[in-house]
């Protein structure tokens, strides 16, 4: 199906209404990407190579999001985007919003034997937002671009304020469709370990201000390794060296983008 044709159709389906926004058309194109109208803001994406730390060779793609505000063409932060709903509802529908426009915009970056992993964030809000059945609609939306769950690894946030049960319960219904699991922590801290072993993640990831005390990193993540879960750095904004790196254990780390999504030729 031809890009706008396809952006067409998934503009009239019905996970994507919401009364409190009158928001009926959010994804347009632009030179071949597809990008998403929210609140004033212009969203788009890009991604971040996730590459093996020792051999180097890229296992896929951890999507990020860009924001800029439509008029003064200003830079908005991430955080800053998740703060505008004004409500538990509306911040679901747009965290799996964007996870759409990243997924769309990964079918059109690579080849289906290039993409490998593809790497998305779940918000916690969203987490704790919804009460059963997570990862369902967003199935709904991936069968319809061609993609099934086992194609997509969820990254969750864990804040120190989470409520556990409820997390595992979410994470249960992810996996039962197939979704896989990465986990993350909050500021300087890595998900505990019994909450790890508990969810049953394939990816823990950790950014460098968790890595500063080499001895307790290696310790978990040899602990990691002992449950057979990977350990990736996000190192995009904060490269780390690759000796430190190997030292640690580290199995991924992700990279700044190699390039720009391709233009429309």
């Amino acid at each position: 199906m031809p890009l706008t044709d396809f952006i067409r159709y998934l503009n009239a389906q019905l996970p994507f209404s919401h009364s409190q926004l009158q928001l009926t058309s959010p994804f347009y194109s632009e030179g071949g990407r597809v990008l998403v109208r929210y609140r004033h803001l212009r969203l788009e994406s890009e991604f971040l190579p996730i590459v093996e730390t020792a051999g180097g060779g890229v296992r896929g793609h951890a999507a990020r999001l860009l924001a800029t505000a439509e008029h003064s063409y200003q830079s908005v932060a991430e955080p800053a985007v998740f703060a505008l709903p004004e409500s538990s509802e509306e911040l679901v529908f747009v965290d799996r919003l964007t996870r759409t426009l990243h997924t769309l915009n990964y079918l059109t970056y690579l080849d289906r034997k290039s993409r490998g992993l593809l790497l998305l964030k779940v918000h916690p809000r969203h987490v704790a937002g919804v009460a059963r059945d997570h990862g369902l609609a967003f199935e709904e939306i991936l069968r319809a671009c061609g993609l099934l769950p086992d194609e997509i690894t969820l990254e969750l946030g864990v804040p120190e304020d989470a409520d556990a049960g409820h997390l595992l319960r979410a994470i249960a219904n992810y996996k039962l469709r197939g979704y896989g699991i990465a986990l993350a922590g909050a500021g300087r801290r890595p998900p505990g370990l019994g909450l790890v072993r508990a969810a049953g993640p394939t990816i823990v990831g950790l950014r460098p201000p968790e890595t500063a005390r080499s001895g307790a990193v290696r310790r978990y993540v040899d602990a990691l390794h002992a449950l057979r879960i990977s350990a990736l750095v996000r190192g995009e904004e904060q490269p780390l060296p690759r000796a430190h790196l190997l030292e640690n254990g580290f199995d991924l780390r992700t990279e700044p983008p190699r390039a720009r999504l391709r233009e429309a030729s």
